[in-house]
């Protein structure tokens, strides 16, 4: 008997289509390492004339350590001029790979149910999900056990201990990155202190009333008149230490590489805040800290003009990634990569913008490196977890504003 899946998702998912005419930058061009299932390779080898079936193959090499095959070359191969698959054109949708059926969809197995979102490395995907005014809303849907079949389920990164409750926790954190009342930093600061108090409830022995009491707590417009003003009050920025953490950042990112179409990005940012080192090599802390207050109005304006483009970047990563579990690390350390990842992001697009490089197209092209990086390149969230304390919530004022 057919069975049904449950899936909660962010209600956009069934609004993407993937489309090559509109897509700037198609992931089958990238060098990629793009995979393709026995399965969907056996069914290349029965395509006649036999011709046809070894012409496709040859595209492909075998990885013994995997058990898959790999496209040889990039871009893909079967890519036609108007960027679309001429296998899918010419032999059906059953003839794409699993990874081309599903990505920029990434889904997660919780056991009783799956989660589903979309990469901002797809642009059709970013500009989808980040230009829309209306907070993201999520839904529960269920779908036939031949939809599921079609797309690559990754396993969960969420401890068992936590899956019961993970969506409930979700569901509170999306409500304190939403709560449009607050500054994008000072949602980031109270999301600090419930992940402080979470780690407190596991340390204790994950008791349930405790988790339940949390979550309410947190979802309450009295604990957010009340309690959030005295937990921002504690918070006191200094932009010399936030900068000397920005720059660690960077040149950890810098040593590993970045990529040649990033570069238009990090000189916006590299030529509004003036990081130019002196005549022995080094850049003075201080006096990029000077410039970062300098542009104190500016940001402001900037964070208030763009408020629901950095919450959908912000609550879109945050489903997508498993948060707080996308490193096998401590909440305390996922909760700090979170914040520096989004830091260097908001630097970045304030820095293009100051730049006039602001539009939407230049915009979603900076969208598109980040993220690019961010979920495929492995050795990015490494250096930001080597360039930040094991203890972020002791020190969260060298990355949030609470003003």
């Amino acid at each position: 008997m057919t069975k049904k899946y449950l899936y909660f998702q962010p209600e956009y998912v069934r609004e993407f289509v993937c489309d090559g005419l509109k897509c700037p930058h198609n992931c089958c061009e990238r060098n990629w390492g793009i995979y393709v299932d026995t399965e969907t390779y056996a069914r290349y080898e029965q395509i006649r004339p036999e011709i046809k079936a070894r012409e496709i193959t040859a595209c492909f090499s075998y990885d013994a350590d995997r058990g898959e095959y790999f496209l040889k070359d990039r871009p893909c191969p079967f890519l036609t001029d108007k960027k679309l698959c001429r296998l899918q054109l010419e032999y059906g949708e059953n003839f794409l790979s699993q990874v081309c059926k599903t990505f920029p969809r990434f889904t997660f197995d919780f056991g009783k149910f799956f989660e589903r979102s979309l990469s901002l490395s797809c642009p059709v995907a970013a500009e989808m999900i980040l230009f829309r005014d209306e907070p993201m809303t999520f839904e529960l849907i269920e779908l036939w056990e031949e939809s599921t079949a079609k797309v690559v389920i990754l396993p969960s990164t969420v401890p068992q201990k936590f899956v019961a409750h993970f969506v409930d926790l979700q569901i509170a954190m999306i409500s304190i990155l939403q709560e449009r009342t607050l500054s994008i930093d000072q949602r980031l600061i109270v999301l600090g202190f419930f992940l402080d108090r979470l780690d407190e409830i596991i340390a204790d022995g994950l008791d349930d009333e405790s988790l339940t009491k949390l979550i309410v707590a947190y979802e309450s417009k009295i604990f957010l008149s009340e309690q959030v003003p005295l937990m921002l009050a504690t918070v006191q920025f200094d932009a010399k230490k936030f900068i000397g953490r920005i720059l660690t950042i960077l040149e950890n990112l810098y040593r590993a590489g970045v990529p040649d179409y990033s570069k238009k990005s990090l000189d916006a940012l590299i030529g509004t805040f003036e990081i130019i080192p002196d005549s022995s090599g080094k850049v003075s802390v201080t006096k990029i800290a000077a410039n970062y207050e300098r542009f104190a109005d500016e940001r402001k304006n900037f964070q208030a003009r763009y408020s629901t483009f950095l919450e959908n970047f912000l609550v879109n990563e945050m489903f997508l990634t498993c948060f707080p579990w996308k490193f096998k690390e401590s909440i305390a350390k996922n909760f700090g990569v979170f914040v520096a990842e989004y830091k260097i992001f908001e630097l970045l697009a304030f820095s293009a913008v100051q730049k006039n490089l602001g539009n939407r197209t230049e915009l979603l092209e900076l969208v598109d490196w980040f993220a690019t990086q961010k979920d495929h390149n492995n050795v990015f969230g490494k250096k930001f977890l080597e360039s930040l304390p094991d203890d972020i919530f002791s020190s969260i004022e060298t990355f949030l504003e609470a003003t």
